[in-house]
């Protein structure tokens, strides 16, 4: 291969405005990596002990303490007594907000059509449908949770 063949000149600045038009970033308010570790660490080591199965954990205001909560065979968080975790104190959630379900092995979060949606890490827009990872951080209204997988 001729050393000229893989050369090529760079792009002027009007086709990098050009582009820079056309392409978004998909993840515009993406947590940064850092944020997010952060937080998941303060959630973790404020527990006496950290879960042991498919779980949220959260506080239910800023000076209370975390909990675990199991997901178990699925649940729906939300400040109305029809969810499987009502949160009354969360009055930016819908009365059903969200829930988490397994799903072939994995776990599916579900936004069910909440008044303030539901976010995932920091990524801009309501979310419908996700899969979660182990230590995915969701946002519901003012609320934020972490997802913990430790079978992950």
């Amino acid at each position: 291969m001729n050393p000229s063949d893989t050369e090529f000149d760079p792009p002027c600045e009007s086709e990098v405005a050009a582009a820079s038009l056309t392409m978004a970033p998909a993840r515009q308010n993406f947590l940064p990596v850092r944020e997010r570790l952060a937080a998941a660490f303060a959630f973790l080591e404020s527990l006496p002990k950290p879960p042991t199965e498919a779980s949220l954990v959260f506080a239910r205001g800023r000076n209370a303490p975390f909990e675990v909560v199991p997901i178990g065979a699925g649940l729906a968080v939300g400040r109305g007594d029809e969810s499987s975790l009502c949160l009354p104190e969360g009055a930016s959630l819908s009365r059903r907000h969200f829930s988490v379900q397994p799903k072939s092995g994995m776990w599916l979060l579900e936004d069910l059509k909440s008044r303030n949606g539901t976010e995932v890490d920091g990524v801009p827009g309501r979310v419908g449908h996700r899969l979660l990872r182990d230590g995915d951080i969701i946002f519901a209204g003012e609320m934020m949770f972490l997802f913990v997988n430790p079978a992950a």
